[in-house]
């Protein structure tokens, strides 16, 4: 029997269909979260560099700007006719280098970009939270031991998956803070947020300390004056 004119009832196949698809939508898992790509690893497969290509954006607008310019003397015969073909093949291999650099660069989304996102704020607090404050550094209160303690020793809490993709070692669910600024680094980039570290370090400037700070002082004033 035919529908009505007008009806937005859907045959029952297609329904099944649309069911169906979106049932293999959850089903199928997210693919692995991966920062580093072939183009940053030897032919052992193993990474070779600290940092992914896609990380350092002023080298890519570089390499941009050299395939731009190097594009624009061949158009406008600024090149010498017995230089030609070696130009022309530094730019194919250039282009090349560039879209590897371009494709090797994560597309997050779904599970994988809010995961990407709490490890980025949760990293974010713990480094905060254990680097010496403005003021505790000026002062002269950090001592060379804590820092390196800070930075060498695994304390901070991390999903070992992300981690890993990062090409950091995790220790019973523990980085170090080096390891820790280089994966905030890392995600910060990928999701387009802060990656300067030192944009976290706290001022110190609290009321208690501030409180603090002048009672110390007071008291160095007050036996300066009877030195005097």
């Amino acid at each position: 029997m035919a529908r009505p004119m007008g009806s937005t009832n859907k045959p029952k196949e297609d329904e099944e269909t649309e069911v169906k698809e979106e049932v293999q939508k959850v089903q199928e898992p997210e693919s692995k979260i991966q920062f580093f790509s072939e183009i940053d690893m030897n032919e052992k497969g193993n990474i070779t560099s600290s940092m992914p290509a896609w990380y350092f954006e002023a080298h890519i607008d570089e390499l941009r700007e050299t395939i731009g310019r190097k594009e624009r003397a061949l158009e406008r015969g600024y090149i010498d006719q017995d230089q030609i073909f070696r130009v022309r093949e530094e730019l194919k291999l250039e282009r090349k280098q560039l879209k590897g650099i371009e494709d090797s660069k994560p597309k997050l989304g779904g599970r994988n970009k809010d995961r990407c996102w709490n490890a980025y704020k949760s990293l974010q607090d713990q480094i905060a939270e254990t680097m010496p404050t403005r003021k505790e550094n000026f002062d002269g209160l950090v001592s060379p031991q804590a820092e390196l303690k800070r930075l060498k020793t695994k304390h901070i809490k991390i999903d070992p998956e992300i981690a890993k993709a990062c090409g950091v070692n995790v220790v019973k669910g523990h980085i170090t803070g080096d390891e820790a600024n280089k994966c905030y680094q890392i995600i910060g980039r990928a999701l387009g947020e802060n990656t300067y570290t030192e944009k976290l370090r706290r001022d110190g400037n609290t009321e208690a300390y501030r409180s603090m700070n002048e009672l110390t002082q007071s008291i160095l004033k007050g036996l300066d004056a009877r030195g005097s």
